[in-house]
């Protein structure tokens, strides 16, 4: 059986001259980051997408605005907020969703994530794809995916819950880096923090 984990190919994104922890904090940047990651899906999942540009600088101004009031004072906690601001945006992605899938993905199975939900699947590569190039560039560390990658049942439950609460996307996008989330408040990092220090039942 192949491995349902995509490739994360940090060449995807576009050059840049500063850290990328800097770089996907403009704006320009962040656009043209997410339109490459969009496309390269599209080609490989055999599926065109439509990006609203509106919707996705709306989605990146709220994604702004989040991680500025939940950033950490403590530097020890640098490195588990990288992985959390990649949770944040893929929930002010799914809350505005700035794609829109303008045909169905003909490259992959049908019980594919892809084939399931083509839009939910691109932008959570996305935030995946930036998150593994940040940390490899500030910590030389090569996060994986969870083997459930490929499961749908966590794709029904993402999408559904994600539906009624966007939240629920920073959980999931955690659980997909092997983690288990907090799902009572997933995208609150001072509860992420007080789960992982708690001592074991």
């Amino acid at each position: 059986m192949s491995d349902p984990r995509p490739a994360l190919r940090s060449g995807l994104l576009p050059p840049t001259n500063e850290p990328l922890r800097i770089a996907v904090r403009r704006l320009r940047w962040f656009r043209a980051a997410f339109t490459a990651c969009v496309e390269a899906t599209g080609r490989e999942t055999g599926c065109r997408f439509a990006v609203d540009q509106t919707k996705l600088t709306e989605a990146f101004v709220a994604w702004l605005r989040a991680i500025d009031r939940q950033k950490p004072a403590d530097k020890q906690d640098r490195r588990d907020f990288f992985e959390f601001a990649a949770a944040l945006m893929l929930r002010e992605l799914i809350a505005v969703m700035p794609l829109r899938a303008l045909s169905a993905p003909d490259r992959v199975a049908a019980e594919s994530p892809a084939a399931f939900w083509p839009e939910g699947h691109a932008c959570t590569l996305f935030c995946l794809t930036v998150f593994t190039a940040a940390s490899d560039q500030e910590f030389h560390d090569h996060p994986t995916l969870s083997a459930d990658f490929g499961d749908l049942r966590h794709w029904w439950s993402f999408r559904e819950n994600a539906g009624r609460d966007p939240a629920f996307a920073a959980g999931f996008l955690q659980l997909m880096l092997g983690h288990k989330p907090n799902w009572v408040m997933p995208d609150v990092f001072r509860q992420r923090l007080k789960q992982e220090l708690a001592p074991p039942a």
